[in-house]
């Protein structure tokens, strides 16, 4: 743990994010936006049968239940990205990785 510095107040807000971070709190809620803007991305139909896991380094990747939903999702490629960029900006999504295997 690191020592204060005498006259040196750490913010809340600092504080806040140090605590976040030490405690998973942020991975938890960049899951649970990548999900929830997935989720409106892909529309009701194909987001019953997939799932968003993490982006790397713009990547988004998405796990679907089979390779028919897979094709859908590539189909519509350039309009899903789009709204995740305009719903996360801060993510800078820039492509989608699709992988076929189990979303229980």
């Amino acid at each position: 743990m690191s020592e204060r510095q005498p006259g040196r107040m750490q913010s809340i807000k600092g504080t806040l994010a140090q605590l976040m971070v030490q405690k998973g709190y942020a991975q938890v809620q960049t899951a649970d936006a990548c999900q929830k803007a997935w989720d409106v991305a892909a529309g009701e139909r194909l987001a019953q049968h997939s799932i968003a896991g993490n982006v790397t380094r713009g990547t988004l990747l998405v796990m679907v239940a089979n390779s028919t939903i897979s094709q859908m999702i590539s189909f519509q490629k350039p309009q899903i990205l789009k709204s995740l960029q305009q719903q996360l900006p801060d993510h800078n999504i820039t492509d989608l990785k699709i992988k076929v295997g189990r979303i229980d």
